[in-house]
């Protein structure tokens, strides 16, 4: 009888650290999705797949709504996406009664690390973290064809493997070039947040800026750095619509940007006088304009012109 105890006892403990293991694991997902980074990339790293990364705002963003009812609780989504992505759910909903503050905080870091613009947001990424595809907004598309085009992405992944295996066999200033062009893959700022190890190597290898590397990635630090000194004046600058420009002026003569870096700065100066000139904001919003069409700042001041300023 006395065994019989024992081994009934034993049992009912081993299912209930079964249990409680199982409740854990539940915890940390979300119908089939992981919500914590780093689990996610051990995770991808065991069984050899990329992440697929979701930024949401799961309770007030209509796209992000309409993503996971017409794609990602789909069948076809269910079932063949998993067998090459191991996937990863970052919520920042409204109501945070159901994260932990690991998952708010964890969230607030890498919005900033991956740049998040807007939600949703679609990053797949290899089990690193590091990114080799985006996707903002949802477009509509059926699950069957949303799912076909991430499959393909793993065609992108090739690429900058291919890339990174040449850049091995290579040295100096060549290797640099291999490098680069895996990087190439996704936006220089996403590059230099994600991608930091190999900016290093670039910059040591291109020493003499032989292939013109060096100088472009330590200006895009140098950008990066300007634009976290622009936010903060826009944050703190108060209301007073004079000073916030002249607190702009003062960072543009002292750090001299260029590029999307300067662009960025005029297209503050442009909303600012916006306001109360609307001649001056035009003429600022072109000049912005023209340093870089196609960045997503310069679309979107082409848009304000079409909108606000069309003759």
């Amino acid at each position: 009888m006395k065994s019989f105890y024992f081994s009934t006892r034993t049992a009912y403990l081993m299912i209930a650290v079964t249990a409680t293991l199982l409740l854990h694991n539940v915890v940390h997902t979300a119908d089939g999705w992981l919500v914590d980074f780093e689990k996610a990339k051990a995770q991808a790293a065991k069984e050899g797949k990329s992440l697929l990364m979701e930024f949401t705002g799961s309770d007030w963003c209509p796209p992000c709504k309409s993503l996971a009812e017409k794609v990602l609780t789909k069948e076809v989504f269910k079932k063949e996406v998993p067998k090459d992505f191991v996937l990863l759910k970052l919520d920042n909903p409204r109501d945070k009664s159901k994260q932990t503050p690991e998952e708010i905080e964890q969230y607030k870091t890498l919005s900033k690390k991956y740049g998040i613009q807007g939600v949703p947001t679609i990053f797949l990424a290899d089990a690193k973290g590091r990114p080799y595809w985006q996707t903002v907004g949802y477009s509509g598309d059926p699950a069957d064809k949303y799912v076909a085009n991430l499959k393909d992405q793993l065609k992108t992944l090739a690429k900058r493997d291919a890339a990174f295996a040449k850049a091995s066999e290579a040295s100096g200033s060549e290797k640099a070039k291999h490098i680069a062009d895996g990087l190439s893959l996704v936006s220089s700022e996403l590059a230099l947040n994600t991608y930091s190890d190999e900016v290093a190597e670039i910059i040591k290898l291109d020493a003499n800026n032989e292939a013109g590397l060096k100088s472009k990635y330590e200006g895009l630090k140098n950008s990066v750095v300007f634009k976290a000194d622009l936010e903060n004046v826009m944050r703190t600058g108060g209301d007073d619509p004079k000073a916030v420009l002249a607190a702009i002026d003062k960072l543009i003569e002292e750090k001299k940007p260029t590029g999307e870096a300067r662009q960025e700065a005029l297209f503050y100066k442009g909303s600012i006088y916006f306001r109360d000139d609307k001649a001056k904001a035009k003429a600022t919003l072109l000049e912005a304009q023209k340093l870089a069409p196609a960045s997503e700042t310069g679309k979107r001041i082409t848009g304000i012109l079409d909108r606000f300023f069309k003759e």
